[in-house]
Parts: structure tokens; sequence; C-alpha cells
């Protein structure tokens, strides 16, 4: 019989930006020798963003999941080992009017909708340019009569700070509650199938996960709360947005002193590790 390793039975799923990412993208060596010792001894890792297939590729690669990754923040479950997905949901009949609409009374904001084969632009402006640009992701314009967008994983709506916020103020409206709604970042809002989160694909996760194991999640934005609600113990960067942070204080979860730019992770992991007396 083989011996049990000492961190079997423990999963860590995390956010990229602003979590395990530096500003630059980047994994600091710290963080990195971390997960490693963290996997090494049995743990599990994957990760959990709202990037799309395209942009997620070379932290796939990086990073080889040992259980599937979240992306389009929750819209798919994409197991790397098997090379396909796991579960996905689209977005639902009716969603191209209320796209058609938000881009005609908010002509200045850009807009994409995404699926596994790509990003497609279907409004431009500068910020979504320059969004496309941060995730190495290729620009391609597209009307909405050539992408059906009921076809879709997600939609992403980018402007500036101010322009998302009344977008965002604008889909309180009751027709909007066909889908779901996410600020991922302070310029973008982002549109998902009804009952999609984050949070709601951890729960498909655990099911796929063998029993009893214990979840820990990381997250610093407004698109992660659901996510460290849902986990067995969460926590978050000093810099995490104050909603963020309201949540991780609920679950008794833990505030970091670091941010992703000076080693948050490696300090997340050991504390995990210590409130599970490992």
């Amino acid at each position: 019989m083989s011996q049990k390793l000492p961190y079997e039975g423990l999963a860590l799923l995390t956010d990229l930006d602003g979590t395990l990412l530096t500003p630059e993208k980047t994994l600091l060596p710290a963080d990195a020798a971390a997960i490693a010792d963290f996997r090494a001894k049995g743990g599990l890792f994957s990760i959990a963003t709202g990037r799309g297939m395209q942009a997620t590729a070379e932290f796939f690669a990086l990073f080889q999941p040992d259980f599937p990754a979240v992306v389009y923040n929750g819209a798919l479950l994409y197991d790397n080992k098997a090379g396909q997905a796991a579960a996905s949901v689209r977005l639902p009949q009716g969603i191209r009017p209320l796209l058609e609409e938000l881009m005609r009374e908010f002509p200045e904001i850009g807009a994409e909708v995404l699926r596994e084969d790509g990003v497609y632009v279907i409004q431009d402006n500068p910020t979504e340019r320059q969004h496309l640009e941060i995730t190495h992701v290729p620009f391609v314009m597209r009307t909405l009569d050539e992408i059906d967008p009921e076809s879709c994983l997600k939609a992403l709506f980018a402007g500036t700070e101010q322009q998302i916020g009344r977008l965002q103020e604008y889909v309180k409206q009751h027709r909007f509650s066909l889908v779901n709604f996410t600020r991922s970042h302070r310029w973008f809002l982002e549109i998902l199938p009804h009952n999609t989160s984050k949070g709601t694909a951890l729960r498909k996760l655990r099911a796929m996960l063998p029993a009893g194991t214990v979840i820990g999640a990381t997250g610093d934005f407004d698109n992660d709360t659901a996510m460290l609600l849902e986990a067995d113990v969460c926590g978050c960067p000093a810099d995490s947005q104050e909603r963020v942070k309201q949540a991780v204080s609920a679950k008794n979860g833990f505030i970091s002193e670091k941010t992703c730019a000076d080693g948050f992770f490696a300090d997340w992991i050991a504390e995990f590790l210590r409130r599970n007396g490992r």
C-alpha cells in the first residue's frame, strides 16, 4: 500500500489576474515554488478566470492544472488533461435583442462575445483594443449576424470606469434578469448565462473531486466573490476590492498583508496549510 502524501485531500482554486499573477502578468518565483511544493506533496491545483480559452492557453501550458479549470467566469469548465470541456453553458435565447439594445444605448462602449474558438468584437473602442492587446488575443471584428450570440459563453463590455458604472445601473432593469452580470474589472462588465458564476462552477468541481476534498479559493475582484463564499477556506490579497474583503471576513477567511506583486500566493498557501493542520 502506497504511503499517503501529506497534502492529499487539499485543493487550491485561484483567480489569475490580480491574485496569482503580478501586474505584469507573470508568476513570482516564490509563488511558483510554493505551488510546486504543494503539488509535490499531494495537493491539487487549478485556476478560475474570466479569461477565455485563447487568453488562458499560456497558463494551461504553464500550470497543467490537476483538475478542470474555470474559464469564462464559470461558463466553461475545461479539463486540460483530457483536452476537452468538462461542462459548459451558453448565453440564452433572447440575448441578441439585449445586446443590440446595449450597443445602441452605449455606442461609446466596446463589446465582445466569446466562444471556445475565439473572441469576436461586436463594437469597437480604445478600451476594448487595449484589453485584447494585454491578453494577447487577436482583434477580430464581427456583426451579430455573423456570430450567433446564443452560441457564445459570455459577452463583455469595455469602457471607462464611469461608462461601465452607468451601464451597470442601466442593466438593473427587469428585462435584463434573463442573464447574470458581473464586474470583472473597473473597465469591464460581463454578461453570463443565468445562474452562472465562478461559485456555481466551484459547486460543479466539488462533485468531480474526491469526496471530502477541502477546497481553498482565492480572488481579488467582484467576479470572484461567489467562488470565495462557496469554498471551504478562502483568502484574498491586501489590495482586493472592499466587497471581496467583506466576503472573506464573513467566511472567517484570510486577508493577506501582501499583494500579487509581493508574494501573496505563497503567503496564502502557508495559511491554508496551517488552517488544515498540515
